[in-house]
């Protein structure tokens, strides 16, 4: 009779006790894990204001990050989840920005065209048992959450539109990470250790001679890209197929998830463009 009561217990604590605990805990570090994106956003912001306010970029940062959650005593192991560090070159995150600017010489003005290639991202993947499984990205300046259901970014990037007598003023900061691929696997706490190198920021009068700004995008996270654009360019005005030209993400051939879209604007004046170049790199004792 005991032996009885005492596998009643068990499968109690087994089948609901566990379950909910578990769910708890994957529940609270993936908001845990949102916060520390955060984190890691704003101190990258923040070295990127003071380079610009102060010119020097000698200060270093640290960002934690938990890789997954705790489990039960005796019942349940930890979550497991891999953090990745992708820098830029790398097929799992890229953007491509072209333009055309006017620039004085002594025999008058003359076009320069830009092509600058760059991105990169930092992302954890957390496959939770209990909890639904979720991705986190930084990417762009921007935190993105992912899940199999939807994805949508959570924390923007450093991107401004304004349209004025029709033409459209653009301010935007790009952030490139550089350095060498990493990834780790497992439960706990480790951290990035953040470096500006350098922010190369310049104004670029691009009002003549296409006056187009476009930005190929490679990411896994395209449909969150593709809604904040959409919505960040109506909400100055702009019209779509006037003003910008958005295309929908397009799966790139021989990846896994990897997909393509192009925004162009049209009708740009100014351009304020900075290029920030960021060391990440990953500390595992």
């Amino acid at each position: 009779m005991a032996l009885l009561v005492f596998l009643a217990f068990m499968g109690i604590i087994i089948n609901q006790y566990v379950p909910a605990w578990m769910l708890d805990n994957e529940r609270s570090h993936m908001n845990e894990s949102l916060d520390q994106f955060g984190e890691l956003k704003g101190k990258v912001d923040s070295m990127i204001s003071q380079q610009r306010v102060t010119g020097d970029s000698s200060i270093n940062m640290y960002a934690p990050m938990t890789m997954g959650a705790s489990g039960v005593p005796i019942f349940a192991t930890p979550t497991v989840g891999l953090l990745t560090y992708s820098p830029q070159g790398m097929a799992a995150s890229g953007i491509n920005v072209r333009f055309n600017y006017t620039a004085a010489g002594s025999g008058g003005s003359f076009i320069v065209p830009v092509n600058v290639d760059g991105g990169g991202k930092v992302e954890l993947y957390v496959p939770n048992r209990y909890y639904v499984q979720q991705w986190v990205a930084y990417e762009n300046g921007a935190i993105i959450l992912k899940q199999e259901d939807g994805q949508s970014i959570r924390a923007y990037p450093n991107l401004d539109l304004t349209k004025e007598n029709n033409t459209l003023n653009i301010a935007f900061t790009q952030v490139d990470l550089i350095g060498s691929l990493q990834s780790l696997t497992g439960a706990d706490t480790v951290g990035f250790s953040l470096d500006l190198i350098y922010i190369d920021a310049q104004k670029y009068n691009i009002g003549v001679n296409g006056n187009t700004l476009s930005m190929r995008f490679n990411t896994t996270c395209g449909e969150a890209w593709y809604k904040y654009f959409d919505q960040k360019c109506r909400s100055v005005g702009l019209v779509p197929g006037t003003d910008y030209v958005l295309t929908t993400p397009t799966d790139v051939a021989g990846t896994y998830e990897l997909t393509t879209f192009t925004l162009t604007l049209k009708n740009c004046n100014e351009l304020s463009y900075n290029r920030a170049y960021v060391s990440m790199t990953m500390l595992t004792s």
